[in-house]
């Protein structure tokens, strides 16, 4: 279960509606979804129950291989 910690009601609706949308998807899925919605690799490694290091490796290796794959 991710952690939740002390945050403003706007921000705990935001943090709850990005949970929603991430039931049932894989971690590469969720880490996508949580970057365009605008989530910094430190927000998404709370939500997922991961280090920021961890998320931040994830984005850049998905960004590579959208890159590479001609889908900027």
């Amino acid at each position: 279960m991710p952690k939740v910690e002390s945050t403003s009601g706007m921000e705990k609706t935001l943090r709850l509606l990005a949970l929603i949308a991430l039931d049932g998807k894989k971690q590469k899925e969720q880490i996508q979804l949580l970057d365009k919605a605008g989530f910094g690799p430190s927000d998404i490694a709370d939500m997922l129950g991961s280090t920021p290091k961890a998320i931040s490796v994830r984005l850049a290796e998905l960004r590579r291989a959208r890159r590479n794959s001609g889908n900027i």
